[in-house]
């Protein structure tokens, strides 16, 4: 459980940064249309609820993924099962967190949840290439990507990553 909690932030960074951001496929194919539902729609249009959950094959492909490499890493499939329970209850505080963010009614009380919402705030409405974390900023903070909107310029491209338009 201490691996996931360590490794969760990094990958939640990279994930976000380097696959929900990833360029969009030219073809007009049904990848091109998951990769509108997994993230691009999501910035085209953040107040839309039905774009702030992963599509189910993507949130499935992802746990076969991470079970077969904490397999390999646990040189056990039975063992694995500890950091892939571990992995879902984390998953599920990652989507109550992002929800919390996009939820115009919730007003965090903690320093800590008020600093989360800002920063996710400024990377869909000021600049999408910072502040990367979810759930907590401590990736952002190591890899040097957690920036306020007076530390950075404003981005054209905020609500149109990788060049997706909304239809």
């Amino acid at each position: 459980m201490i691996l996931v909690i360590f490794l969760a932030p990094f990958y939640e960074w990279y994930a976000h940064k380097f696959i929900l951001h990833r360029k969009l496929t030219k073809k007009n194919n049904w990848f091109r249309k998951f990769q509108i539902k997994l993230h691009h729609g999501h910035h085209a249009d953040p107040e839309d609820i039905d774009l702030q959950f992963a599509p189910a094959l993507a949130i499935i492909s992802l746990f076969i993924q991470t079970y077969i490499f904490y397999s390999i890493l646990c040189l056990s499939f039975k063992t694995a099962l500890v950091p892939i329970f571990s992995t879902f209850l984390y998953y599920l505080f990652y989507e109550w967190i992002h929800l919390a963010h996009h939820s115009l009614h919730y007003k965090p009380i903690t320093k800590v949840g008020k600093s989360l919402k800002e920063a996710h705030m400024q990377h869909h409405f000021h600049n999408e290439n910072y502040n990367w974390g979810i759930t907590n900023l401590m990736a952002d903070y190591f890899l040097k990507t957690l920036k306020s909107s007076k530390e950075i310029s404003k981005s054209p491209t905020t609500k149109k990553i990788a060049g997706y338009i909304k239809d």
